[in-house]
Parts: structure tokens; sequence; C-alpha cells
């Protein structure tokens, strides 16, 4: 059997005719009377002597939703005693005729085997075995791969396998080990959590394993380790990697960047810890930090002024062989340009090819963009919302566009673009408009995913899993990680206390 992507143009066109299909049939019974979706429906009842029989379906394939005709024998006349099952997953029956029935293909339908059952007082009947097929077509939808709270908003904090690892506190930036020999994993940095009081950690998330665990705590990270804040990744003259921290704390003297080194350590599941703290550059109310792709070179922001850093790549190896102290403004520490005025705080990430770098700014509701020339990052211009734009929602062009809260994003190469200037398409959090967006090169902004599940209430917020726009739901997503391999998204979302995964759905329980 194929999967293949469902295309939704194809979806509307079977879907009408079904619904003329449906409307013909069930409009013409025997009786003259017109028949709606009610339980019922008219034809003969059931018959125990007589086998069951399943003759077509109409259409052969489709993803999760699609409505079909089942036509056979001897399926009755009510609703409340048929099963239908399809790929072995029990469809929802909407109505059902003595030889003909309608009803909706469910999700993870995969093997696509067709089983009708009758249930007449306390035996059930089994229909006959048929070489008719459904062709399911993988759906990409929202998922949670793990974490968990209760009714009441309650989690645990603990490392496990992904079906008992707890509740995520704050998750609020997402980055893959950029090693290959490390590819399955996925790193998340905590923000201390105002509601429970919880300290900041950077997690691991461990493919291979399966297992949610912790990599530092808040006291490994060092002062003002209590907000971690971004992770990111500097390779030194040996090609060794270092994880680096962007840590939000108060004292300008203090930890911006502090830098840690792989150790082996057997009681982790990776085989290693990260250790050996050096701190890189100090200041205060550091948000990110990021590495450009081409040059090595360090850059930071801080919360302050909305200022925004660079440190070269030899000062940090200078740092790491122990030649020189923490680099700070003014020693080591270069300051390049300041995004506005007090209080900006910046999300920031590189482009992969280190063209330009989008600057997040997360509290006034709006995007710039800073290009490289090909030393350094010049004076950033807005792309996306306006400076304290209102706290709204809205799809758009540039500055036309809104958002509130925007968080991190992620670059993904868009095949349409082959061949042209820029080949990125920008996907990101927006935090409390509760959705994933795109940014596209031209300016274009749209939803990718949440704000579903229109008919459960008015709220755009939720946890809700599905389809992208129809059913799923987030809450104040902020961290973002994508898997270009497989072509999966994975959310952080922090008040869900769960990573939401973005994908096909899978076959087996597995990560692909």
């Amino acid at each position: 059997m194929k999967f293949k992507d469902y295309k939704k143009n194809e979806s509307r066109r079977i879907s009408y005719v079904i619904l003329i299909l449906f409307a013909f049939f069930f409009g013409s019974c025997d009786d003259g009377r017109e028949i709606g979706i009610v339980p019922g429906s008219g034809g003969a009842p059931f018959n125990p002597a007589l086998p069951i029989c399943i003759n077509s379906i109409y259409p052969n394939e489709g993803s999760a939703g699609q409505r079909v005709l089942i036509e056979g024998e001897n399926f009755g006349n009510d609703p409340s005693k048929i099963e239908v099952f399809i790929g072995g997953k029990k469809a929802p029956v909407v109505n059902v005729k003595d030889n003909c029935m309608y009803c909706l293909v469910p999700s993870k339908a995969f093997d696509g085997d067709l089983k009708v059952q009758v249930k007449d007082e306390e035996n059930i009947y089994i229909s006959e075995e048929t070489d008719i097929k459904f062709d399911y077509h993988r759906l990409k939808i929202v998922s949670t791969m793990l974490g968990k709270k209760d009714q009441y908003g309650k989690f645990e904090v603990k490392d496990g396998p992904f079906d008992d690892c707890g509740g995520l506190r704050n998750t609020c930036w997402m980055a893959w080990d950029p090693d290959p020999k490390y590819s399955d994993l996925l790193y998340l940095s905590e923000d201390a959590d105002s509601d429970d009081g919880g300290d900041g950690k950077i997690r691991c998330i461990d493919f291979k394993t399966k297992r949610l665990y912790t990599m530092l705590n808040a006291g490994d990270i060092g002062s003002g380790g209590r907000r971690p804040r971004s992770i990111g990744f500097f390779t030194d003259k040996d090609g060794e990697t270092h994880m680096c921290v962007a840590i939000d704390q108060g004292n300008a003297d203090d930890n911006a960047i502090t830098i840690f080194e792989r150790i082996p350590d057997e009681t982790k599941p990776c085989g290693f810890k990260w250790g050996n703290r050096k701190i890189i550059a100090r200041y205060k109310q550091c948000n990110t930090v990021a590495f450009h792709p081409k040059t090595g070179d360090m850059y930071f922001n801080s919360y302050e002024h909305g200022q925004f850093f660079e440190v070269k790549k030899e000062v940090i190896q200078d740092i790491l062989d122990g030649k020189r102290d923490a680099a700070k403004p003014g020693d080591g520490v270069k300051s390049l340009f300041t995004i506005q005025d007090d209080g900006w705080e910046c999300y920031f990430t590189m482009h992969p090819e280190g063209l330009y770098c989008i600057v997040t700014i997360v509290n006034k509701n709006y995007m710039v963009r800073s290009d490289y020339n090909g030393e350094t990052f010049t004076s950033p211009y807005v792309i996306l919302g306006q400076p304290q734009a209102a706290n709204e929602y809205k799809d758009g062009v540039g500055t036309r566009a809104r958002v509130y809260s925007p968080q991190q994003g992620v670059f993904v190469k868009n095949k349409e673009y082959a061949e042209k200037e820029d080949e990125y398409d920008y996907y990101f959090c927006d935090k409390h408009n509760h959705a994933v967006r795109i940014l596209a090169p031209s300016g274009k902004v749209s939803t990718y995913a949440g704000r579903g599940s229109a008919s459960l209430n008015s709220n755009p917020w939720g946890n809700v899993d599905g389809d992208l726009r129809e059913e799923a739901r987030f809450e104040r997503p902020k961290g973002l990680a994508y898997d270009s391999k497989n072509d999966v998204f994975y959310v952080g979302d922090s008040m869900n206390r769960s990573i939401r995964r973005i994908g096909m759905e899978e076959i087996e329980d597995t990560n692909e």
C-alpha cells in the first residue's frame, strides 16, 4: 500500500462528489421519504442468518475525515448496532441502509483493510473477509510527543521515558546538537517559572533512547542560572563542539554567556555531560546567543537597551585556552547597535547561510532584520509588525501583519524558492496568539498551525491534537526546532507543559 501526502484540492473534489452521492442515495429510499442523518435509515433490518458482505468503498483513497460510502449486503438499518473498522481503526458511522452506509475515515488507518460488525442482542456478527482496501494517505498533524499536566494544571518535573517524564517547566528555546555523532539529541532550555517559582534547567530529548533527562541544573549553569534563555554551539580550533548558554541576570559584571565542554559520563544515556564551565562574556539581561555559520563569531544581546553585541571567534578560543579572562564591553565585546529603547526583550536567529539575522522583539510585538555585510551585522530595519503594536492577531504582509509576543523561530528551506536569492521561510512561535506562523522572504505572514477546534469554544488556546489548522491548539508556545531530515517540527508548548510534534502521522509510536 502506498502512503502519500494528502492533496487538499483533491479532498474538496472527493468530498463534493460524496455529498452529491449521499444526498442522492439517502434521499431516494424505497418508501419515498427523504432520509436525513438520523438513526433508523430504512431498508431491511439485519438478518443474522445471512452473511455480511462488503462489495465496494468509494472513494477508495483519502485521509482522516474523508467521507466514504461502503456498499455491501446485510448491514441492517440501525447505526447504533453497527461498527466499521478501516485499517483497524473505528470509523464513525453517520448513517446506514441495509446495502450501503456512510461513514468517516478515522486517523491512522494505515493498513486500509475493511471490517463491518453488527451487534444483534448478545451476539456480534463480523463481515466476510474481502480484498477491498482503502488507500490511506497520511496527513501532517499536531500530536503530543511528551510531557503532561493534570486537570488542575499541576505537573511533576522528572526525568524518564517519553511516556513517563512528567511535565516541562517553561520551554523557551530548543536546539539540536550539531555534532553528527549526537544528531539524536535535542536540547531545550527551561526558563524559571514565575507560576511555581521553579529553577531553570537545560534538558535533553534523546530520540535514540526515547528519554527526557536533565543535562544542566541552575547551579551548573552559573550565577543567574535560574534563567537560561537560549542555547548556541561553538566549534573550537580542534573541531570540538562546546555548548553556550545565554543567561538573563541583573549584574553587568556577571555571566552573560557561559560555555561548557563534553565530558564522558556513563550515568547519562548519551554517555557524556556538559561541564568545565567558563564565562565567555560578562553583561546583564542576556536573552540570546548565536554564532555566525561562516565566521564562527558570537553575537548576543541585552534587554537593558536592546543592545546587540559581537565577540570574535579568536577571543572565545583565547578564553578556552586560558589566555584571557571573559570578554566584556570595551574588552573583547563590541557593541554593534541598539534596537530602539530601554527594555527591549529580544530573541534572534541567524540565517543558515549567514546572510542576515532576524531579531524578534518579544515584548513589543514586531521583528527587525539585520543584514551581514561580509564583516559584521548592520543597523536593523522593521520587517514584521510595528514597534509597540497592539496585542493583535493578523496575517498580512510586513508591517500590516500583527503578532503578540513572538518567540523562537527557525529557518526552513522551501523547494518552491529554488535558485532564488533567499530559499528559506521563517517559522516562529507566536506565544500569546497560540500559534506557529510563517514569515516568507516576500514579507507575507501566514498561520501554519494552531487556533483550531472552533466548535469547542471561542478561545484560540487549548491542548488539542489533530489537523494543523482545523483542530490543533497550543497554549503559549515558545520553543521551536525543525528536523529537516524528516520534515518534523517540535514545539515547546509552555503552558501545556509538553513538547508537541508537527509532522506526518506516525506509522508506529516511534520517532521517524
